[in-house]
């Protein structure tokens, strides 16, 4: 099943919302409109031997469907993203069905300490976030690819004979009077990345031809006379710095721009949303922990505090001693709230069952 089968099979569909910052409310003129929900698969599904999908989604994940089975299961993992679901503002809410609504009535049973856990770990995970992303940011990529000839050193026959200052050592390609499209190589026993190199003029297939070092067989007449040197190449390397380059014009490509101007004008050394999204989930942490329930929309004075990170207006340190303080917090609190530690596992299997009862029931 792909996102069009499941929108052309909306009986299917328990439950659809507007997610992230809408749902937040830190929302701004550029935000995504992120859709999130839930579908119904019938019994027999699950004893079928081709696989059930446990979600469906558009190619940028903007809209993401998941399997009521998936739900629940990460519903049982105290997953944040999927927590928030049961919780959502009314005016997020697109589509409703009684199975949804008899899952929210249940609810409570999914609030654990395992919750507060996952709320400080996912927090946690957003900083190393924030300042990955800054390595693209900082150091961005050309237009062009990876030239292989950039990964391309030579040893030249006077460097191995001995007869230059300091012997033996290569250069880069770059800067000796080598050319590559006129040479042939041939590999060097016992050498990896290392070839022999041999001068054959504009009458050569050239040394690279694609993506491929070709390597030729020299006849013997033409060993001596036409060696050049020894070629050094890092394929590795170079297939790194391609991966590298790809996947920078990847994420350049599918990038929210107006989230990266204060980043790329050197306003501000770090992703403020990612650090935006650290202090919301702590904060939803904590409240687990103290009202029995995450926060889904932020307001007053909270909201404040998250639409100021995300405008980058904090220090990096400050915003990181906000989050320790927070944490700290949370780990206080845990041993002390009055929560189950995990979701009984038989409970939430018994939920799949009747709620997909109820579905079939309905629809039939």
């Amino acid at each position: 099943m792909n996102l069009n089968d499941l929108l052309l099979t909306r009986h299917r569909l328990l439950f659809e919302c507007v997610s992230g910052s809408r749902a937040y409310g830190t929302a701004n003129e550029a935000s995504d409109t992120d859709l999130r929900g839930v579908f119904a698969q019938p019994a027999a599904d699950f004893l079928a031997i081709a696989q059930q999908p446990a979600l469906v989604a558009d190619e940028r994940h903007n809209s993401v469907y998941y399997s009521l089975r998936r739900t629940l299961e990460l519903l049982g993992q105290a997953n944040p993203n999927i927590l928030e679901l049961l919780y959502m503002p009314a005016d997020c809410v697109r589509v409703d069905t009684p199975e949804m609504v008899a899952l929210r009535d249940v609810r409570q049973r999914f609030i654990t300490r395992q919750c507060a856990d996952t709320y400080v770990g996912y927090a946690f995970s957003q900083i190393k976030k924030a300042r990955g992303q800054n390595k693209w940011i900082n150091q961005p990529k050309p237009v062009d690819p990876p030239r292989k000839e950039d990964f391309c050193h030579v040893l030249t026959r006077a460097a191995l004979a001995g007869t230059q200052a300091v012997p033996c050592r290569p250069v880069p390609l770059a800067q000796c009077d080598v050319d590559l499209g006129e040479c042939h190589a041939a590999r060097l026993e016992h050498a990896q990345g290392v070839f022999r190199l041999y001068d054959y003029g504009p009458a050569a297939g050239g040394v690279f031809r694609g993506d491929t070092l070709a390597v030729e067989s020299i006849p013997i007449d033409d060993e001596r006379p036409r060696f050049i040197g020894l070629l050094l190449y890092n394929e590795r390397a170079w297939a790194q710095a391609t991966e590298d380059h790809r996947n920078y014009w990847r994420w350049r490509s599918e990038r929210n721009e107006s989230r990266w101007l204060g980043q790329e004008s050197g306003e501000i050394d770090y992703d403020s949303k990612n650090l935006m999204h650290t202090i919301r989930l702590l904060l939803s942490g904590e409240s687990i922990l103290t009202e029995g329930r995450p926060i889904v929309r932020f307001e007053g004075e909270q909201r404040e505090l998250l639409l100021r990170v995300r405008a980058g207006v904090l220090p990096y340190a400050e915003v990181m001693a906000m989050a320790e303080d927070i944490k700290a917090r949370c780990v206080a609190l845990r041993n002390f709230a009055d929560l189950p530690e995990l979701v009984d596992p038989c409970e939430v299997d018994a939920l799949l069952a009747e709620l997909t009862r109820q579905w079939e029931e309905r629809v039939r």
